[in-house]
């Protein structure tokens, strides 16, 4: 049986043995070291579907190269037995404790500490698995080995699928949308080398953040939760007056006295990548030169202070290194949006309810006092219409994507979600410090009409066409001319319905996060204090105030006197200038330092600065002067590194 066997294999063409190989490679990677029941689940998503194609198709010119060194002499056999088998052995046993791929963070790990971690390999090794692995190994081995000679053109097709592997190898492993957990764990071995050399450039970046000694104490710090909102428009949120009841929870909070809502708040930048990292830093200006990346923070502080640490998103934070700069590998318990859905993207998240059923209730629950945990929604962000689910949408018809029915819903989305997080909160700590802050606006139409559901218009319309009935009945029955005047009434009044819909479901005038307009810029923003602290807070609701003010203020809460670095915020239990600037602006690193700034006056009036032609705009007055020519106070906001930009 095995001689014949041995003879189907000797026999088998060179196409069909290495499709047979592949095959096998797949097979071993779904039923051996991954879940296969949980493989089926996920490659159902997009985003898992497309990163396990790629990695496919990079497995496969990985094999064609191996095939070519085992038809070399022993040194080049031992090299393809040791390229395939030693990632195939660390995934067999990394998934087996893990359930999860090798990572960088796993790589420095080892060869910092080699001898500890094989012998936490060896104290935690898979009988079962590792004799599957053994196995596998030989008869893969067997397959490889060549039973014709043929070396024809053997070096010019290395290099040519070598040419062909490296570069996809290294895109599984940087590209943003590309992640280990969704790729075949071969490949993923190899492009966690490249993700690799990313955090290793990282910390490289950060090695000039000063150290921030540990200095625990024994008084009673506050427990903290901040929470990170997504495109949300205050506009749009009846907890600051707009006239469709969006926010009902919130709403409710607010007239009992225990939210306060701040009315003059500006954003760091337009856009997440601006606005996002920087809060968390504290800095509020531009940042050309990339300071941020020696900015200790607000986690470094925490932990400092001995808090119990958590940062939770349901966005991705891969893309543009987003996740380098919010406390990955810093915090005690770090889940972005690939941990709950396989089909996430920039536009999308993982659904806000889910991230906060699968993981922040119950990670809350069990956090020690003190503790800081952020809570990173995905908000309502475009298009609007994917962001809340059928079951909560409150307003109709929603069939363009991005019009006001669309994002009214995902604001209602969001005051449930905020409901059911701040109420577990207060459950667990009556004293807790609750922050909400959107990371920016967006510019969307405001409904044209009072009555805010469909159900609702509907049943407006079948009054006020009962009350017409009423009204003419009489001069129905006496003249048809007026029954054809009621008639068109009738009709008038249905093109008229059908009009306020498609109004509000029009998405023509949507100006997404760009620029710095009111909308965009001018934030929701509110604070629950303990109630010792009402008072104190309700006072600063209509000062000038500025995203990065929640940094500051947590440092006073975690009483860190004095920060290593200087940030931008202000605490909200000091007083406040009521003449500050405040400043928005896409001249950073993390938005590619798009060289423009806007800064704001306490009173939303605002100037406009072009770094590239070194002018500023002023808005009330409608003229451009050059930067020079503008007030000595202006010139001095921007000072980076001791150094103007001019």
């Amino acid at each position: 049986m095995i001689s014949s066997f041995s003879h189907k294999i000797s026999r088998m063409s060179s196409f069909k043995r290495i499709s047979i190989i592949i095959a096998l490679f797949i097979m071993y990677d779904i039923f051996i070291i991954k879940q296969p029941l949980k493989f089926i689940y996920d490659i159902i998503g997009g985003r898992y579907f497309v990163n396990y194609l790629l990695s496919v198709i990079t497995l496969i010119f990985f094999i064609l190269f191996i095939d070519l060194l085992f038809k070399g002499k022993f040194f080049s056999k031992l090299l393809a037995v040791l390229l395939v088998f030693i990632p195939l052995g660390i995934q067999t046993a990394h998934y087996s404790f893990y359930n999860a791929p090798l990572t960088a963070y796993g790589i420095r790990f080892f060869f910092s500490e080699p001898m500890l971690t094989t012998q936490l390999g060896f104290e935690n090794i898979n009988y079962f698995k590792t004799t599957l692995f053994i196995l596998f190994s030989f008869f893969i081995i067997y397959l490889f080995l060549p039973k014709k000679k043929d070396l024809i053109f053997r070096k010019s097709k290395m290099i040519f699928y070598s040419i062909l592997y490296i570069p996809l190898v290294i895109l599984c492993g940087v590209n943003w949308y590309l992640i280990l957990d969704y790729q075949h764990s071969m490949v993923s071995v190899y492009a966690a080398l490249p993700e690799t050399a990313r955090s290793l450039y990282f910390k490289k970046l950060k090695a000039d953040k000063p150290t921030i000694s540990l200095s625990p104490t024994t008084k009673k710090l506050p427990n903290i939760l901040w929470i990170v909102g997504e495109s949300v428009a205050k506009s749009h949120m009846s907890l600051y007056g707009y006239q469709r009841n969006t926010t009902p929870n919130l709403d409710k909070m607010r007239d009992e006295g225990i939210l306060i809502p701040f009315q003059n708040v500006v954003s760091i930048g337009p856009h997440t990548l601006i606005s996002v990292p920087y809060m968390l830093v504290g800095k509020q200006n531009i940042d050309p030169f990339g300071t941020i990346y020696s900015a200790p923070n607000i986690f470094d502080y925490a932990k400092a202070r001995n808090y119990d640490t958590a940062f939770i998103s349901a966005q991705d934070l891969r893309w543009k290194n987003f996740d380098q700069l919010t406390g990955n590998g810093l915090v005690d318990y770090y889940r972005s949006g690939p941990d709950f859905s396989t089909n996430v993207s920039v536009s999308k998240g993982a659904d806000d309810i889910k991230v906060l059923d699968k993981s922040i209730l119950p990670h809350l629950s069990e956090m020690r006092s003190p503790f800081l945990l952020i809570a990173h929604m995905d908000g309502s962000h475009y298009p609007y219409n994917i962001h809340s689910e059928k079951e909560y949408k409150k307003y109709f018809p929603e069939n363009s994507p991005n019009g006001t029915n669309a994002y009214d819903n995902t604001i209602v989305y969001s005051d449930v979600y905020l409901n059911r997080l701040i109420e577990a909160a207060r459950k667990k700590d009556p004293d807790i410090w609750i922050f909400y802050t959107t990371d920016h606006g967006q510019n969307v139409a405001l409904a044209q009409n009072k009555n805010a559901s469909h159900e609702e218009k509907k049943q407006d319309f079948d009054s006020n066409y009962k009350d017409k009935n009423i009204d003419n009945s009489e001069a129905k029955n006496n003249n048809k001319d007026e029954s054809n005047s009621i008639f068109s009434a009738w009709t008038n009044k249905i093109k008229q319905v059908f009009e306020e819909k498609d109004k509000n479901d029009d998405e023509s005038k949507v100006i997404f996060n760009q620029g710095y307009s009111k909308d965009i810029i001018h934030n929701a923003f509110f604070v629950i204090p303990p109630d010792h602290y009402l008072e104190q807070i309700k006072n600063q609701a209509n000062s000038p105030i500025a995203q990065s003010d929640i940094f500051a203020t947590i440092l006073q809460l975690m009483e860190v006197v004095k920060p290593v670095a200087k940030i931008d915020g202000l605490s909200l239990l000091e007083t406040i200038p009521e003449n500050r600037f405040r400043i928005s602006t896409g001249f950073v690193v993390t938005n590619d330092n798009v060289p423009e700034a806007e800064v704001f006056f306490p009173d939303l009036s605002s100037l406009f600065v072009d770094f590239s032609r070194n002018s500023v705009s002023i808005s009330k007055e409608k003229k451009v002067i050059q930067l020079s020519d503008a007030s000595q106070e202006i010139q001095d906001l921007f000072v980076e590194k001791n150094r103007k930009i001019n």
